[in-house]
């Protein structure tokens, strides 16, 4: 239940929503004179609109048929709004429209208004509205759309067609469709990701058989490690960019998976607010308001406050979680050409135990438990906040040039209590005839500290070179993570032979006093630093008209210090990382590319030498087709890959065992492993006709060990748990006219092909499973919405993690509902 009394950030949300209910009542509209220079190319009239639109800063739909044949000299000048569209629009028949709800159009200047309904004609003939964003040409709220032409995770703003790797983004009203509400549940909706549930609390992403970490807030790298990580959620989220394959070009260290860019809304010159309300399965409540205003009668400073209140229990017994969330951020442009962001986030988490999965029968096969059963107590915690300070600097140059300064800085801690945020109940076999008889203890530990800093500094822009534009990017960047090592105690209280089939979370194990932990066994993380630096460039050269050359590289440093201790710090020096692409535009709708990227990744190993071995090195290639179609409202794409990672540690069976002083068992290493994944995928995304959305995508990935210091690895793939294939689909259809004017509905699937998991003699499978989903909504009126969401709807019974052994059963969601009202002001 939500509780007001105790909690500071609910009182923040009380004064959220008294602002929004009391800034719609008085705010007034009057930044439609505010004058600012324009550098807006001739061409086509419909794409100028669409310039101008995003350089201003306004919401503007209009249907695209209206300028279809039509072109326009551009801007190049100081205008107001007004100024800018008339210069846009002179000789045509068209003018500029502003609606009720602060949104512009483009209409005839003869054609009459009938009706002020929201909803438009249901014609599948009519081309869907063509939608132009507010703020900046990748913002996707208020488009209404599952698809966007343009992403940021490229740095800079890129149309996705130029990007010569496979990009998918998750719209704003896709997640509201959806009702998508942390990171986790976006990811499981992503093209070619499968979910690793370590538990609930630690879940990692995969794709392409590696492991995703590069994980991004608003284009800075942040850690997603341990036990102080806390899954975004999405409230403060305009768009989840999700660039596949490797980044070491423009990412530095990392896996050849994907890299994953969460961008938080930003303020808007236009008042909005709106508040949810949604309850649902196992008792969730959960209150969200989201106000944004202009703090000046031109809007040149803005800001933008988001807060969440979010009470859940889970489908496993005595299992809750308490979320917190206060998103601010201010916005001011301190000239027509440079423009400020600074914005604080604060994430707070209270959580019972996660530490529950379930035991699998000894010959791997599953011992049937019920979904609910929680192998933990409802005295576990895991109580931890994170915080992120954000600082952003553009500004825009006359010669087409503009320079960004992004900077973060990063808080992740354990709440205390006692001295110890993590208090978790651990269960381990104690027989091995009786697969259900288990020793339980506790462990306590304060969590240690995290401590991240970010600075990235790029310039872009374009140059003539032999009669072309081209483009081009340079920048350099410098990260440090400081983590205090997390201490404690563990072995304390045990109780041996525990039956888990009467295992009762609440009365089994009594909760360990102050005395019992301290009398456990001791435990101290070592502290550590790790450092990265690194200077990037990238240009994309136009050959010819079709066809264009895109050239890049980075160069890293990267050190590890682990404290107190020699033998495991770790320094690269000088890496380079490169990258070659090729697009070429086959028509207007459909572009080819292929790209060549390299990536790296540290490794703390020594050889016999008492040399640390080199990073593994990873080398992705890639091929395939993009395409946008009805106006650019819908994209379709088709991807193939073929990704090598070469030099991974293995064993060096002709060294010592142990390998002293650098191992205290085992032997020596040697950087011979190779391992290969291969492809490929098909996605699309957006509007089909104009009340009709889609998002679908299909994956078929193959992965194998080539050379591995295990022989019994060799020609297996590297993640056997992760299915083969992987298919998401999700479609819906809002009904504009008639009885059902205002309804939408919508439906899909998430479908796994078969895994297996094998340890030692033991492997555990578990056959293909297809989860299907639905969605009812209905538009009462503009400012007044609500919608149910309907998960797993026929209760299909998997696992979303299991093991061969040991206790890594975890049931993934039964049949749940949640239900959302949206008010607007």
């Amino acid at each position: 239940m939500l509780k007001s009394t105790s909690r500071p950030l609910v009182k923040a949300l009380r004064g959220i929503m008294l602002c929004s209910i009391l800034g719609a009542s008085i705010h007034a509209l009057a930044n439609d004179q505010q004058s600012q220079h324009y550098q807006i190319a001739a061409g086509q009239l419909g794409q100028t609109l669409s310039n101008f639109a995003m350089q201003s800063g306004i919401a503007l739909s209009f249907d695209p048929t209206l300028t279809q044949g039509l072109n326009s000299k551009g801007l190049n000048g100081q205008y107001n709004l007004q100024q800018g569209f008339n210069e846009l629009l002179k000789g045509t028949q068209l003018h500029l429209v502003k609606r009720s709800d602060g949104s512009w159009t483009i209409e005839k200047k003869t054609q009459i208004k009938t009706t002020t309904s929201s909803h438009q004609s249901n014609d599948i003939a009519v081309l869907p509205t063509l939608t132009v964003n507010s703020q900046q040409s990748a913002t996707t709220e208020n488009t209404q759309s599952f698809a966007t032409q343009n992403a940021t995770v490229f740095r800079g703003i890129s149309r996705l067609k130029d990007i010569p790797q496979p990009v998918t983004v998750i719209t704003r009203d896709y997640m509201d469709t959806r009702g998508l509400l942390d990171l986790h549940a976006v990811m499981q909706n992503t093209p070619g990701v499968n979910v690793d549930y370590t538990d609930s609390e630690r879940v990692n992403y995969y794709s392409r058989g590696h492991q995703i970490d590069v994980l991004q807030i608003d284009g800075l790298t942040m850690s997603q490690d341990g036990s102080l990580f806390i899954q975004p959620d999405t409230a403060v989220l305009d768009r989840i960019e999700i660039l596949r394959g490797a980044s070491g070009s423009l990412r530095g260290a990392g896996n050849p998976s994907a890299a994953v860019n969460m961008v938080r809304k930003r303020p808007t010159k236009d008042f909005q607010s709106n508040l949810e309300f949604s309850v649902g399965s196992w008792d969730r409540r959960r209150v969200s308001a989201d106000v944004s205003t202009p703090l000046n009668s031109s809007g040149s400073v803005r800001a933008r406050v988001i807060g969440v209140i979010d009470d859940k229990e889970f489908f496993q017994k005595a299992r809750t979680e308490k979320k917190d969330v206060l998103y601010a951020v201010i916005e001011a442009d301190l000239t027509n050409k440079t423009t400020a962001t600074l914005s604080f986030q604060h994430t707070d988490i209270d959580a019972t135990g996660a530490w529950g999965n379930l035991p699998s029968n000894f010959d791997g096969s599953s011992l049937n438990l019920a979904r609910n059963t929680y192998l933990g107590t409802d005295w576990n915690q895991w109580n931890r906040y994170n915080q992120q300070t954000y600082f952003a600097l553009e500004h825009h140059f006359d010669n087409d040039w503009k320079i960004n300064l992004d900077a973060s800085h990063i808080k992740q801690r354990m709440k205390q209590d006692n001295d110890y945020g993590f208090l978790q109940s651990y269960f381990t076999r104690s027989s091995s005839t009786n697969p259900y008889l288990f020793t339980v203890t506790t462990s306590a530990y304060d969590g240690g500290k995290r401590d991240q800093d970010n600075i990235n500094l790029s310039a872009n822009g374009s140059y003539s070179l032999f009669g072309r534009q081209h483009e081009a990017l340079i920048g350099g960047e410098w990260r440090r993570i400081k983590e205090v090592g997390s201490k404690g105690y563990y072995n304390i209280n045990k109780l041996t032979n525990v039956d888990i089939r009467t295992w009762d979370p609440s009365n089994s194990y009594p909760q360990p006093t102050y005395a019992d932990i301290t009398s456990g066994t001791a435990y101290q993380a070592a502290d550590s630093h790790t450092t990265q630096k690194a200077i990037y460039a990238r240009t994309r050269v136009s050959i010819t008209d079709p066809l264009n050359l895109l050239l890049g590289g980075r160069l890293n440093w990267w050190e590890y210090d682990r404290l107190g201790s020699t033998n495991s710090d770790y320094k690269v020096s000088q890496e380079f990382t490169p990258f070659v692409g090729l697009t070429y535009d086959i028509t207007p709708e459909v572009t080819a590319y292929t790209s060549y990227t390299s990536i790296f990744s540290p490794q703390q190993a020594y050889n016999s030498s008492g040399e640390l071995l080199k990073p593994v090195r990873g080398k992705d290639y890639e091929l395939g087709l993009k395409s946008s179609w009805l106006n650019d409202q819908l994209n379709a794409s088709l991807s193939l890959f073929n990704i090598e990672n070469e030099g991974k540690a293995i064993d060096d069976l002709s060294s010592s065992n142990p390998c002293t002083p650098y191992y205290t068992s085992g032997y020596c290493k040697i950087a011979d492993g190779l391992t290969k994944s291969k492809g490929w995928e098909i996605e699309v995304a957006g509007k089909i006709t104009a009340n009709w959305q889609i998002m679908a995508s299909y994956t078929n990935t193959h992965t194998k060990y080539v050379k591995d210091s295990s022989s019994a690895n060799q020609g297996q793939p590297l993640r056997s748990i992760d299915p083969r294939h992987i298919g998401n689909l999700f479609s819906s259809y809002k009904f504009s006219s008639g009885i059902f004017d205002g309804l939408t509905i919508g439906a899909g699937l998430q479908a796994r092909s078969d895994s297996y998991v094998t340890s030692g003699t033991v492997t555990a499978r578990q056959g293909g499973y297809t989860v299907y989903n639905a969605m009812l909504g209905y538009e009462f009126t503009p400012n007044l919405s609500a919608r149910f969401n309907f998960n797993n709807i026929f209760d299909k019974v998997y696992y979303a993690k299991y093991g061969a052994t040991g206790i890594n059963d975890y049931y993934g969601d039964p049949r749940n509902l949640n239900f959302t009202v949206q008010v607007k002001f």
